[in-house]
């Protein structure tokens, strides 16, 4: 009897306990339905990029270029050097008619020539007078090695008129003023050519077209003028003689009919 007395008391109590527990549950439901969470406020983003209308231009594969161009540096062309020839320098004539002056035979070429080597020079040794001792067209004279036997050739003697003296002081400027004038020149010193042969200076005209071979040779061949040398011929196996007058001096009438400086040539 008092086991179910028990029994029944800790029945009535979870009943209780149950029914507290229901009513807890009710009740917060019923505040779940008065409160309701508060829901967040989503703000748009405005977009920055420009829609596309019909006015707003689209690039379409007709709007690229077909070619990528190349770009080529432009070269500017170098101007060459411009030759620069001495003062004085004056093409001669090509008048080939044969005058004789001082009782020697040249001709109008040669004796032009002369006449402008005369102004260049300036001194007493006149050219075309006195001091021409040695023309052009002869044979008359062995120790020339033939030089004077066409045209263009002259000697000019160095020795003051009506004295016996050298003039030792025009002879460099007088070499100058000849090879300026067109002449391949030197001096011959005393027996220099034979025993007893003068002091003179001796002159080819470069580019005369009479010249002889010997003449020529004095100009291009191994011991010539344009080499570097005195034109005068050596036994075989002697060396050229140099030039003590510096070289051959070239005008721009002498390079365009094919002469030149040939001194770095091999001969």
């Amino acid at each position: 009897m008092a086991s179910l007395l028990l029994l029944l008391r800790k029945t009535e109590k979870n009943r209780i306990w149950r029914n507290l527990f229901l009513l807890t549950i009710v009740i917060l439901l019923s505040n779940c339905q008065n409160h309701k969470l508060p829901v967040p406020t989503i703000t748009p983003i405005k977009s920055s990029l420009t829609p596309i209308t019909s006015s707003t231009k689209t690039l379409t594969p007709t709007n690229l270029p077909t070619k990528i161009p190349i770009l080529i540096p432009t070269l500017t062309p170098q101007p060459e050097p411009t030759f620069q020839q001495p003062e004085g320098c004056l093409e001669p004539s090509k008048d080939y008619t044969l005058v004789y002056i001082n009782g020697m035979l040249i001709n109008q070429r040669t004796y032009d020539m002369l006449v402008q080597a005369q102004e260049l020079y300036g001194g007493e040794i006149d050219l075309t007078g006195y001091h021409l001792t040695q023309g052009s067209y002869s044979n008359e004279v062995s120790a020339s090695f033939g030089t004077h036997s066409g045209g263009g050739a002259v000697d000019l003697s160095v020795i003051q008129y009506g004295t016996y003296q050298v003039l030792y002081d025009d002879i460099e400027p007088l070499v100058h003023a000849l090879r300026t004038a067109g002449f391949a020149a030197w001096l011959r010193g005393f027996d220099e050519l034979y025993p007893g042969s003068p002091i003179h200076i001796h002159a080819i005209a470069i580019g005369d077209r009479d010249l002889s071979s010997a003449a020529y040779e004095q100009l291009n061949g191994v011991f010539g003028y344009f080499r570097g040398f005195n034109g005068l011929p050596q036994p075989e196996g002697v060396a050229p003689i140099p030039d003590e007058y510096g070289g051959p001096i070239l005008c721009k009438w002498m390079i365009e009919q094919g002469y030149t400086d040939l001194r770095e040539a091999i001969p």
